[in-house]
């Protein structure tokens, strides 16, 4: 059985048509949905709510970071392979996850296999691997920003990361939603800069790529992050920058 792992936060524009999209694969495989919704303001929960009684996915609706969030759908799920990283703000081409799925196991078995659309503002990343392998790394941990990256980084550590170049053929998303980081208005743009290089500091990853200009607002939320993440003694255990050389991931 193939586990859908999906989070949902306000997504109800898409949420109805993404559920649906993913449980189209079940014509060809045996799968479950697991969906963590963030506590939705928008009615994506009454939504999913109504897909849960009919018994088509199993719904969690809890406050939690993505990283928790994704953790916590894994931990209800119980297929022996599990997709992560397919969220409700996206519409999915069931055919093209069906092919996906194939190339993993003609080409991947016993790793997990990442793939995503490179140069592309498209958050498009999927990744597919047993369930035994995400349970040796520690699966996901609790993290708001750089969760995917901090697990795959864990994976290549392990010697257990692939790439699949994404299969434009036959293209496992049929919508993907542009992901723009909010950094809008004086107080909020700021409080979300610094979360994010909060929880790079955490998990150890670079906040700035070598020769990136730095601005004096940049410097600025780096300074507070750290010392957050000093104060607050949140670290966790850091894992080195891994060697991506098939894909630049963010």
């Amino acid at each position: 059985m193939y586990s859908i792992c999906m989070l949902c936060f306000n997504d109800g524009e898409t949420v109805r048509d993404s559920i649906n999209s993913v449980l189209e694969l079940s014509r060809s495989r045996e799968v479950e949905v697991v969906v963590v919704d963030n506590v939705s303001t928008d009615g994506s929960g009454e939504f999913l709510q109504k897909f849960n009684d009919a018994g088509s996915i199993k719904l969690i609706r809890t406050k939690c970071s993505r990283g928790k969030g994704r953790q916590i759908a894994f931990e209800a799920s119980k297929g022996t392979y599990v997709l992560g990283h397919m969220d409700c703000d996206d519409i999915f081409n069931a055919s093209g996850i069906d092919y996906l799925i194939s190339k993993y196991h003609a080409g991947f078995e016993g790793k997990a296999m990442m793939t995503k659309k490179i140069n592309s503002p498209e958050a498009s990343n999927i990744t597919i691997a047993p369930r035994s392998v995400l349970e040796e790394v520690g699966g996901w941990r609790s993290i708001n920003w750089g969760e995917d990256w901090d697990l795959w980084a864990r994976l290549a550590a392990a010697g257990a990361y692939t790439f699949l170049p994404y299969p434009t053929e036959r293209p496992p998303h049929a919508s993907i939603k542009v992901r723009t980081e909010r950094f809008g208005g004086p107080t909020h743009g700021f409080r979300v800069r610094v979360s994010k290089y909060a929880d790079s500091i955490r998990i150890g990853r670079k906040v700035f790529t070598p020769g990136e200009h730095v601005s004096p607002l940049q410097r600025v939320a780096l300074a507070v992050a750290k010392a957050e993440v000093t104060v607050g003694g949140s670290s966790l255990s850091p894992v080195l920058n891994p060697d991506f050389t098939e894909v630049t991931v963010s």
